[in-house]
């Protein structure tokens, strides 16, 4: 890697863009730790994957100017969830991976202007769903309401107007950070 760029993973739940930022990562590129107010899952700690906060520290940086992107989640049981990039994760002159959703996209292009290449990680629904329940976090109604979520997220307007590759996903996770390094 000799010039600087930021990698853009963004796809429907469970199509596999952590296992993929993590392989990008250990070729080089810095992972974007972005910060919620989701509860952490079993396994997961502070900065792996996500920074955690309260949603009012989360929003003391809204009103603060400190995140270069953020968006809302409304869960099944109307709990709101924030996901967003504070600024100072991203520093000059390094190349970064970052899993984005069309929000997150926008904001760092604004940002980051022509260093921002996106990826769509393409993925049909069983091969994701089986993914999900592998990684044990199953759960029918919130499965149903991420599909919903991800289909209003991801129009073909948009993948095709807004992304600069689109990747099938349905390998394994060696295979998909391959097709993703050829395109580099």
């Amino acid at each position: 890697m000799n010039e600087e760029k930021i990698i853009i993973l963004m796809g429907s739940c469970s199509v596999g863009k952590d296992t993929t930022a993590r392989l990008l990562e250990q070729e080089g590129f810095n992972f974007v730790v972005s910060t919620t107010t989701r509860p952490m899952r079993e396994g997961e700690t502070v900065r792996d994957p996500y920074i955690f906060t309260t949603n009012e520290e989360f929003e003391k940086l809204i009103d603060n100017g400190g995140l270069i992107e953020y968006r809302e989640y409304l869960t099944t049981n109307n709990e709101l969830w924030y996901y967003g990039v504070q600024n100072e994760e991203i520093e000059k002159d390094k190349s970064y991976v970052a899993v984005l959703d069309p929000v997150g996209l926008d904001g760092f292009k604004q940002h980051f202007k022509d260093v921002v290449v996106s990826f769509y990680m393409d993925a049909n629904e069983s091969v994701r769903m089986e993914r999900c329940k592998h990684r044990g976090d199953y759960d029918e109604t919130e499965w149903v309401n991420r599909l919903k979520n991800d289909t209003d997220m991801f129009s073909k307007v948009f993948i095709e107007n807004e992304i600069d590759y689109v990747i099938n996903a349905e390998g394994t996770p060696k295979e998909i950070f391959n097709k993703i390094i050829k395109k580099l």
